[in-house]
């Protein structure tokens, strides 16, 4: 039994840790090209007055993207998981080739309203737009807004490069700026209680993202 564990460990366990380990250092590049982004944008429209433009550190696992009325939170799951054999992705002539290359670390990236942070308004939504995922190879794959899905290789042949990881926050940026709000329905808000009122004044017939159109299906 001592040398099942010790083959285990010497196998999976050393594989999530390295792949971890890899996710990390994408997430860490991720917020590095977020605050590029974030000083070319100010250096060249420096007329954008109060508008909110900047990239915040929460902690190890999370940075977030404000612009304008829109905010990008990007998370990194701190688990490695598995693809499920009969998922689609996992019946791929690629990933049957290797068992090993089923594994992947995950950054999230959710869309929220910069005003559902700046006033703190916890029964907001947030929308996950993407959804990033990275193997032992070095290669990713993006599930969420349908138009920057397409915009990147299969698997297969999708390693991680410096334009791509550009070309990933700069799309980010723009699905959340062309989704726009969706008033809600007079009905909807035509009464609320008291407790609404007083803990929620801010956010009183806040509108609703119209909706993204996310695309988590084969495309092999």
């Amino acid at each position: 039994m001592i040398n099942k564990i010790l083959s285990k460990l010497e196998t999976t366990s050393k594989l999530k840790y390295e792949l971890y380990s890899s996710t990390r250092n994408l997430f860490l590049d991720l917020e590095r090209v977020a605050q590029e982004i974030s000083e070319e944008l100010r250096a060249n429209a420096p007329d954008l007055g109060e508008l909110r433009i900047g990239v915040k550190r929460i902690n190890d696992h999370e940075f977030l993207f404000q612009i304008g009325g829109d905010t990008l939170v990007f998370i990194l799951q701190s688990n490695i998981s598995r693809l499920s054999d009969d998922s689609y992705l996992s019946k791929s002539k690629y990933l049957r080739s290797d068992e090993e290359l089923k594994y992947f670390g995950q950054i999230l990236i959710y869309n929220f309203l910069s005003d559902t942070i700046v006033y703190n308004r916890l029964d907001d939504a947030g929308y996950l737009i993407g959804r990033l995922l990275l193997n032992k190879e070095q290669k990713f794959f993006f599930e969420g807004e349908r138009k920057i899905v397409f915009n990147f290789p299969e698997l297969k042949d999708n390693p991680v490069t410096e334009e791509k990881k550009r070309s990933l926050i700069e799309q980010l940026l723009m699905s959340a700026l062309e989704n726009d709000l969706l008033t809600p329905a007079f009905q909807d808000i035509m009464m609320i209680s008291y407790h609404q009122k007083v803990e929620h004044t801010s956010s009183m017939g806040s509108p609703k993202k119209i909706g993204f159109d996310l695309f988590a299906k084969a495309r092999e």
